[in-house]
């Protein structure tokens, strides 16, 4: 029996898929602790694993509305802000600690999400311990290079005091740590359709991770009944601000019943026209098969279930790793999707009255493959991943005009 660490970040589509990677290491008889944001103490706990929060609830609905502005905006400097104003230096640190406490030498594995749990590389540096960073999308693994970017310049000296709270020394540097294990959570087939991940990255397939039950509504029942046009764009608050306006005008023209599932009411338009409901959660695995079509927002999660259900999609993608999603989906001829500049309600209306579910390809077993991975870290660590190739991959940063470059290309996106 090992000792499990996990620490993710985000919202479901970042968070879930780390509670079900615990259950099933759970389930092989290891102790697992999952580190994440408070408001998911519950089903972690339903889940049967230990609990550590990383925040408050009030604290994390604070970030969520200050991250949808951070990737609105262009201001230099404004990913050093937004780590101050959230107190994610401090996070870090705890975290760290958190792993420490609970670090059992010879038997502990720390797990975190790719490229933002920056405490997994300064645990695993401080104990030897074994480490893993898990993707949930291929954007992770493509922005990864931004990322540590970030690490070495505008958030460098705030991770410095990090790591020298930590023991490591000033000197540590996180855009220079590599994980022995990169795990993405996507099928070959979906790594194929479009920029391929690194060799180095061991896919496993979606994490079919929200399959915790939860009762319906009659009412919802009822609406079921009518193959309404399910529309979602995840649970935070990175949204384009005309995505729920679009596809409720859209939903109305093709005289289309609609289930809003929002997390966040304020999203929504005030009133609603009839036969459309808004609702906070919904259980997809049992509901999109009930649907006649999911009108979405690109996320993987959304859309490894909807395939899944052999749901026609319609995605309106827009920002992070959204297109990039929605894009392999078209290639493949398993979605249709509209850019932002292209969304028109007449135009969406007429993709959701002619959306057809292509062949439903295998998914595989995204979080079974991925917990087997996890468990050959510990059960052989001769054969982890060589850190000197990993790291020669990011030798680019050193040269100034790259540099200059990338943070040039950072402060463009949006």
């Amino acid at each position: 029996m090992a000792t499990m660490l996990l620490v993710s970040h985000g919202t479901d589509g970042d968070v879930l898929p780390f509670i079900g990677l615990g259950r099933q290491l759970a389930g092989r008889g290891h102790e697992v602790t999952v580190l994440t944001h408070a408001p998911y103490a519950e089903l972690v706990g339903r889940a049967g694993l230990e609990f550590v929060a990383i925040d408050t609830e009030e604290e994390y609905e604070q970030q969520l509305a200050d991250t949808a502005r951070l990737l609105a905006g262009r201001a230099p400097g404004r990913w050093l802000e937004f780590y101050r104003r959230n107190g994610l230096f401090a996070q870090t640190l705890m975290e760290y600690r958190a792993l420490v406490e609970r670090h059992v030498p010879g038997r502990t594995v720390l797990i975190g999400r790719h490229s933002s749990a920056v405490s997994v590389l300064m645990a695993a540096a401080r104990l030897g311990a074994p480490s893993a960073w898990v993707a949930v999308s291929p954007v992770q693994l493509m922005a990864e290079e931004g990322a540590r970017l970030l690490y070495a310049t505008m958030l460098r000296a705030g991770l410095a005091e990090v790591a020298e709270a930590a023991g490591l020394g000033r000197d540590w540097a996180a855009h220079e740590a590599v994980a022995d294990l990169e795990v993405g959570l996507w099928p070959e087939w979906f790594d194929r359709a479009g920029v391929r991940s690194p060799a180095r990255v061991r896919l496993t397939g979606f994490p079919l991770a929200d399959d915790q039950p939860r009762p319906l509504d009659p009412s919802i029942a009822a609406l079921l009944a009518e193959r309404p046009v399910l529309v979602s764009g995840g649970t935070g608050r990175m949204m384009h601000p005309r995505f729920y306006e679009v596809a409720v005008a859209a939903c109305r023209r093709a005289d289309r019943p609609a289930l809003l599932v929002v997390r966040h009411r304020d999203l929504v338009p005030e009133r609603l026209p009839d036969r459309m409901r808004w609702v906070p959660a919904l259980p997809f695995h049992s509901v999109l098969p009930q649907v006649g079509v999911v009108l979405h927002h690109g996320g993987i999660g959304t859309l490894a279930r909807a395939l899944t259900a052999g749901t026609p999609q319609v995605v309106l993608a827009h920002g992070v790793d959204r297109p990039d999603n929605a894009g392999r989906l078209a290639a493949l001829g398993l979605a249709q999707w509209l850019p932002v500049e292209a969304w028109d309600p007449d135009a969406v209306a007429e993709l959701l009255t002619g959306a057809r579910a292509g062949s439903r390809p295998e998914g595989g077993d995204g979080l079974g493959g991925a917990a087997t991975a996890v468990e050959e870290l510990l059960a052989a660590p001769a054969a982890r991943a060589v850190r000197g190739p990993a790291l020669a991959d990011r030798q680019p940063l050193r040269r100034p005009a790259r540099r200059a470059a990338l943070l040039r290309l950072l402060e463009a996106r949006r």
